[in-house]
């Protein structure tokens, strides 16, 4: 999506939601988890019907990828989808909660999701809220959890979507953000 049609779509330029992202992103981990981050830039996602075929997946990898999806509804529409690989998601659990590796293997997947969860809640927060700061009021949707390997999440060509690099304990970070306008 060019520039100049998010104009057409979004109240906000590419500079403002990349700052929205990266603040909710940075503020998370600096306060929270006490892990720093590298931002490795942006890039347009494409949509399905812009597409001759499946579109790669986000985060290729030969590993098992979790992400935590949490949407904003109101006047302004969207979600945002967090992609990490398994390892990446033990190792934040157990910086976020405190656990020792035994803890977290005796405790099982469902403490990942559970932390999974909270922190995509908590990022996706500081950007709703940065958001309804500029006068767009929305609420937060129920979390989500995806889990598997070599996938894609598709959307239509039809809505806004940007897709944020991160690198957090030398691993990649995925930060998917897809919006329009509400009613």
């Amino acid at each position: 999506m060019t520039d100049d049609l998010i104009q057409d779509k979004l109240p906000f330029s590419l500079e403002e939601l990349e700052g929205m992202v990266l603040e909710a992103v940075v503020k998370f981990f600096d306060t929270m988890v006490g892990v720093p981050v590298q931002y490795e830039g942006a890039k347009a996602g494409a949509g399905y019907d812009e597409l001759e075929g499946p579109p790669p997946p986000v985060l290729p990898s030969t590993k098992t990828v979790i992400v935590g999806m949490v949407g904003f509804i109101g006047l302004m529409n969207g979600v945002i989808n967090l992609y990490m690989e398994e390892d990446l998601a033990l190792r934040l659990t157990g910086s976020f909660l405190g656990m020792s590796d035994e803890e977290l293997a005796e405790d099982g997947p469902e403490v990942i999701h559970d932390t999974l969860g909270e922190m995509t809640n908590m990022i996706v927060g500081t950007f709703k809220n940065s958001i309804s700061d500029k006068g767009f009021q929305c609420r937060m949707t129920v979390p989500s959890i995806l889990r598997g390997t070599n996938f894609t999440i598709e959307t239509p060509s039809t809505v806004f979507r940007q897709i944020y690099s991160f690198r957090i304990l030398n691993a990649p970070f995925i930060a998917d953000l897809t919006m329009k306008p509400g009613e």
